[in-house]
């Protein structure tokens, strides 16, 4: 990058038992007695946080741990989504912005301990709460208990996974302190503690019974009930509330476990935003820093969620029943999204600072990232859906089926795929009663309209067909806008029932995987493909006024003077999403908000940037004036109806 910017059984058996005679016979270094944590023998206590590595640009993870130290924090605490690193069965991804031990060195050289929350189910609004979208291939498979189907997956990905983390340990001179089973798993249905369990023998066998394993719930003896499992440290979260509500709460936490220190592992000082939410308010600094004197003075551990929340890069978020999780993860934290300082943070490191018996004093603060305006970059039209499909299908990247077949069937997890046929008669009625997420209908590449699942309170399972003609092609593409992350179910995506037309079952389908690196390779790289070729052949056109065009494929490029964060402004734009220079910078929605510009951070970028935009629904209406560009912004935008 031009800116140098600084920014196998047989095997792992005999492993454990060399470990655990090697460090398991040594006295532990971090444990609790009398309601109280000791480190290396002194009495400890944390002021903490989350911040997730999967969440930040991996060339920014120094700069974000540098600013959480600075506050006076002397831990952090993160999840492992599995997800994220077997994003295909079997094959197991740790370096890039997966390099998790990477991180935890990093936190170390920043003085910080850590506690790992190691799933499998993380929740965190992330795409399917971090299971893997493969799980949905076993049929009927429950997840998150003890259907051997899916604690068989488990232990092979903690068999991946507990070696890797074993010597970063804090018995093994590493950063390590205390390890999470599960998340919050009060709050699930099942309430299987022999799952649970399972878990916790697991991590025992590998890390050894001298490492503090914890759960995390909220503050009600039912969800405890269920949460807890034997054997490890029962903790609470709840958010700011009164001293007498903290006082009640903790009491909980105490009525199950008499003798352990009051923790809270996530204290809420903000909170997620879906798309299409018209309001939002979070705690003031005044009230968040009143629970957090209180908190302090009667003893208790307690860690922010979030410290810094980061960006659902990607395709990486998750939902709630009623919507998906914008891209943005500011979660209105100490620091922004950006890495930016915030008033509350400033709060934190005040108190912090005249803490007297505190050894983890806030040290000097980093300069805030610059950051860059670059507007009026031109982009071209690349090619329609139709297009896209009839090229990859000459690149045999499709799958044909009588019946439309999920995303998991055909192996495409995350995104779009584009579902097409050609009609055999006239009809105007289309009708699909199971579609997820989203449907948008073309027919012959004109935009007809979109199918809803369920969107806050909007479903919409059929649309009138204009025009539609026998030999008329009919394409849909289907949105997964991320599966849902909380009270887990088995959220299969696409076309998931049979499509008619005036009550006419419609056959003979194409299904073809939106593939973003190989469109990003099709116009930027060296690919000779069949079918980018044959899509080559028109030379790609600047949106003029006699060239109207529709929903599909966009690019350009441009150019900055040196590195910086900035923002693309989707204003304009309908619903999409934007790669820079290969980076996926996530979803764009700005018609339904809150969220109108998209982080783009520094080392994204380079002197000369190459754009592709996805736009499901309709161009910016400039396309339509002869100037199809984008901006790219200082700051950042988002639009509430309070605002």
């Amino acid at each position: 990058m031009f800116f140098g910017l600084a920014f196998g059984l047989v095997l792992v058996l005999p492993y454990r038992l060399a470990c655990a005679q090697k460090f398991y016979d040594v006295a532990p270094a971090f444990e609790y007695r009398n309601r109280s944590f000791f480190l290396d023998g002194k009495p400890f206590r944390f002021i903490g946080g989350s911040i997730h590595y999967f969440r930040i640009h991996p060339m920014l993870w120094e700069d974000r741990l540098m600013r959480v130290r600075s506050m006076g924090i002397n831990t952090i605490q993160f999840y492992i989504p599995w997800n994220y690193h077997e994003t295909e069965k079997g094959k197991y991804n740790f370096v890039g912005s997966r390099d998790v031990v990477r991180f935890i060195k990093l936190a170390a050289k920043n003085g910080l301990k850590v506690l790992l929350r190691l799933g499998p189910y993380v929740c965190g609004e992330w795409e399917n709460g971090g299971l893997p979208w493969w799980l949905l291939l076993y049929k009927d498979l429950k997840m998150r208990t003890s259907d051997p189907r899916y604690t068989n997956e488990v232990k092979k990905w903690f068999d991946k996974l507990l070696p890797i983390l074993l010597p970063y340990l804090h018995r093994n001179g590493g950063p390590i302190l205390m390890a999470q089973v599960e998340n919050e798993y009060g709050s699930f249905s099942e309430c299987d503690h022999n799952y649970t369990e399972f878990l916790r023998n697991l991590v025992k066998l590998y890390f050894g019974p001298d490492v503090l394993q914890y759960t995390t719930d909220g503050p009600s003896k039912d969800l405890i009930t269920c949460g807890s499992v034997n054997g490890t440290l029962t903790t609470i979260d709840f958010g700011p509330s009164s001293n007498e509500t903290v006082d009640k709460y903790f009491s909980i936490q105490r009525s199950f476990a008499p003798d352990v220190p009051l923790v809270n592992s996530e204290y809420y000082a903000g909170w997620f935003t879906l798309w299409g939410q018209q309001k939002q308010s979070f705690p003031s600094t005044s009230e968040v820093m009143n629970t957090i004197f209180h908190m302090h003075e009667i003893g208790a551990s307690f860690a922010f969620y979030m410290l810094h929340g980061g960006t659902n890069f990607g395709f990486w978020n998750g939902a709630e029943d009623v919507g998906p999780v914008i891209t943005s993860y500011d979660y209105a934290a100490p620091l922004t999204e950006y890495g930016d300082t915030t008033p509350l943070y400033i709060a934190i490191r005040n108190w912090i600072s005249g803490l007297k018996d505190w050894s983890w004093p806030p040290k000097s603060l980093p300069l805030p990232i610059p950051k860059i305006e670059v507007k009026g970059e031109e982009l071209y039209y690349f090619g329609s859906f139709d297009q896209y499909a009839r090229a990859a299908k000459l690149d045999r990247r499709c799958r044909s089926s009588v019946y439309p077949l999920s995303f998991e069937q055909i192996r495409h997890p995350y995104g779009y795929v584009i579902y097409s046929t050609t009609l055999e008669s006239v009809g105007t009625n289309l009708t699909i009663p199971l579609l997820k997420d989203f449907g948008f209908v073309f027919m012959n590449s004109i935009y007809q309209g979109v199918f809803v699942n369920k969107f806050k309170d909007v479903s919409k399972n059929s649309i009138l067909l204009r025009n539609a003609t026998s030999g008329s092609s009919l394409s849909i593409v289907v949105e997964n806008q991320g599966r849902q992350t909380y009270e887990t179910i088995n959220d299969y995506k696409g076309i998931l029932s049979n499509v008619t037309l005036d009550g006419k079952v419609l056959k003979n389908w194409l299904m073809c995987g939106i593939n973003l690196k190989y469109i990003y390779e099709w116009i930027f790289g060296t690919h000779n493909l069949e079918g980018s070729r044959r899509l080559f052949k028109k030379t790609p056109q600047k949106n003029a006024s006699e060239k109207k065009v529709g929903p599909g494929i966009f690019f350009g490029t441009f150019t900055v003077p040196y590195a910086a964060d900035t923002f693309f402004d989707a204003t304009g734009w309908h619903k999409g999403m934007i790669l820079i220079n290969g980076v996926n910078l996530g979803r764009y929605w700005p018609s339904i908000g809150p969220q109108v510009t998209l982080y783009t951070p520094a080392p994204v970028l380079q002197y000369t940037n190459n754009i592709v935009l996805i736009e499901l629904q309709k161009p910016n209406s400039k396309c339509y004036e002869g100037n199809c560009s984008v901006d790219f912004l200082d700051h950042p935008i988002f639009r509430y109806l309070d605002d």
